[in-house]
């Protein structure tokens, strides 16, 4: 069990980072939750969006199927969805693909808050790889699963979860879908006040904007002590998903998640026993608090919670006269991502974000007339086209099938 003392100033350090007003955290054995504490501005009554973490919850109810004889993993999806459809020049994909991200598709769309659209739209998209040549993480390709499951079953994605994961498990204050209703349920989710440059402390936070969820890339939302509960039937043997939806190494295994507002982690350290579920209702303190309570109870000094902040992308005039029009900031109403930036950088393109998970900058290399691969792999499936050209500046990105819109007023510094 962590040093109570130790774990409570390790708590206050994550909260003095300034990125999450509220923090929770849970340390457990395979047999029972050691410690439980909620700091800063949350009750241990809240319910926590699990994001991503639940895409281990959809892997379970797959397998179940399988072991039922309902569902092939090795089938194509278009098996399942007749009307599944992506541009590709390899095989077809599979469930296996979906489910261990080695489908070739891009990463995200986000179109349609609360819809399976996105599934629908990536006939709009192409892939990047033969299946199972690379992985590569992919929100949408659990949301396929979840749209095949609810069509074998005729049974709503909440609901398979529910009876098959939850109840079992004996998981009562968590929910497996977030809508208004459980909205009243959660400690208030936060976000960086500006979206468009890297965050320092003295920005502050903003409420973050609302979506529900009921998508089978990751919408449940849990108790702090049920999450715990969750790792210890994985640990035990209770559920398994094969490797599906979870991270492993030779050390153990687990998951983290991203949701507007909030973040989770989930990790069994199973060479010390011990294993933490931790979330904060900012955009960054989870892992960093969940590691360092595992630290803490192996009797070991926690890591720094604090980290470096990212500098800001600044065009710097090089950009080849082909290209002119394509440099400048695109906005769309995409909570997810509400804005990028594309500067010219030593007579290159690339495309900077500044939003959640921190400052990312990409790549862009030319494919096509006004098409561009995004990212430094040659695999990437991601893609990034431009379009109505009006006095010299291109007044739409499209990133991945989303729409993007020039800010006429925002060119690169």
């Amino acid at each position: 069990m962590p040093d109570p003392g130790s774990l409570d100033a390790f708590a206050a350090r994550v909260l003095q980072t300034g990125t999450a007003p509220a923090i929770a955290v849970a340390v457990t054995d395979r047999e029972r939750t050691l410690t439980a504490c909620v700091y800063g501005d949350a009750s241990p009554d809240h319910l926590w969006p699990i994001a991503s973490i639940g895409k281990s919850f959809t892997a379970v109810v797959a397998l179940q199927l399988v072991e039922e004889g309902v569902l092939d993993l090795h089938a194509p999806v278009a098996e399942y969805l007749p009307w599944f459809s992506v541009r590709s020049r390899f095989g077809p994909i599979e469930l296996h693909h979906l489910l261990s991200h080695t489908s070739g598709l891009v990463a995200a769309s986000d179109l349609a808050p609360n819809s399976n659209y996105d599934v629908v739209a990536l006939a709009e998209t192409e892939t990047g790889f033969a299946p199972g040549e690379h992985r590569y993480y992919s929100n949408i390709g659990y949301r396929a699963v979840g749209v095949v499951l609810e069509r074998l079953t005729g049974r709503p994605y909440g609901e398979l979860v529910q009876r098959r994961v939850l109840d079992p498990l004996d998981m009562r204050a968590s929910v497996p879908t977030m809508v208004h209703d459980t909205r009243r349920l959660l400690a208030g989710g936060h976000v960086p006040f500006y979206d468009d440059r890297p965050w320092q402390r003295e920005h502050g936070l903003a409420p973050a904007p609302w979506v529900e969820s009921r998508e089978a890339d990751g919408c449940l939302c849990c108790a702090l002590e049920d999450l715990a509960i969750y790792l210890r039937a994985h640990w035990t043997g209770a559920i398994d998903t094969h490797g599906y939806g979870l991270d492993a190494d030779d050390d153990g295994f687990g998951h983290d998640g991203d949701m507007l507002g909030y973040v989770s982690y989930m990790w069994a350290d199973t060479k010390a026993g011990l294993g933490a579920v931790a979330f904060a209702n900012g955009f960054r303190g989870a892992r960093a608090l969940g590691e360092g309570a595992l630290a803490i109870a192996r009797g070991e000094a926690p890591q720094d919670p604090g980290r470096e902040t990212g500098q800001s992308l600044i065009d710097d005039g090089s950009c080849p006269p082909d290209w002119a029009a394509y440099p400048g900031r695109y906005r769309a109403h995409n909570p997810w991502l509400p804005t990028f930036l594309v500067a010219a950088r030593s007579g290159d393109l690339v495309m900077g974000t500044d939003w959640l998970d921190g400052s990312n900058r990409a790549p862009l290399t030319p494919i096509e007339p006004a098409t561009f691969r995004v990212g430094e792999r040659e695999w990437s499936p991601e893609r990034l086209r431009f379009d109505t050209i009006i006095d010299g500046r291109a007044q739409r990105a499209v990133l991945s099938g989303t729409p993007y819109y020039a800010s006429p007023n925002e060119a690169p510094a």
